[in-house]
Parts: C-alpha cells; sequence; structure tokens
C-alpha cells in the first residue's frame, strides 16, 4: 500500500486536500473545504460524476453528520493501476472546478 499512498498523496496534496500521513491506514482523510463549499454527499457524489473518481462522505463516521461535512476519504486499497488512473484523474481536477 506503500507505493499506492505516495503515488496518491501528492496528487491529493498538488490539487488542494489537505490531510495527515497514515502510519498504518489504507486511506486519506482528506479535507477538501479549500476545493470546494458543496458537502461532503454532493462532493462525493460530483467526483464519480465528473471525475470517476469513488470517495466515501466524510459524514459518514461521524454521530454528529455536520463533523464530517468537509471531508471524503479515498481508500488506496485497490490496485494499483486502478490507483494511477484516479490520480490521473485527480491531477486534472483543477481545471474541471
Amino acid at each position: 500500500y506503500r507505493a499506492r499512498l505516495h503515488m496518491l498523496a501528492p496528487v491529493l496534496m498538488d490539487v488542494g486536500f489537505e490531510f495527515s500521513q497514515p502510519e498504518g491506514a489504507y486511506y486519506l482523510f482528506t479535507d477538501f473545504s479549500k476545493i470546494s463549499d458543496k458537502d461532503d454527499v454532493s462532493f462525493a457524489k460530483w467526483l464519480i460524476e465528473e471525475v470517476g473518481v469513488a470517495t466515501v462522505p466524510g459524514s459518514s463516521f461521524y454521530n454528529n453528520k455536520a463533523d464530517g461535512r468537509k471531508y471524503v476519504r479515498f481508500a488506496f486499497c485497490k490496485k494499483f493501476e486502478t490507483m494511477k488512473g484516479a490520480a490521473d484523474r485527480l491531477a486534472q481536477l483543477p481545471a474541471r472546478l
């Protein structure tokens, strides 16, 4: 998973997502508030429809759904080729905003 993380994380940082580097997880829990003013569910749907990358809305992980409104989770426990395709599409994100 380390290779997938090292491929995906720089792309996410470059396009404006904020997150802490995981020490053992297979996902990145990212703050997208500098990229979009959408809520997490709307932003996750937009990423699927417009960019072709699926995430999990951050509110899925909170009892108080409002606490996760500006977060989405990217899992990188996929095939390397799948992650490379996602990273390539995400790199084009600024042109789609």
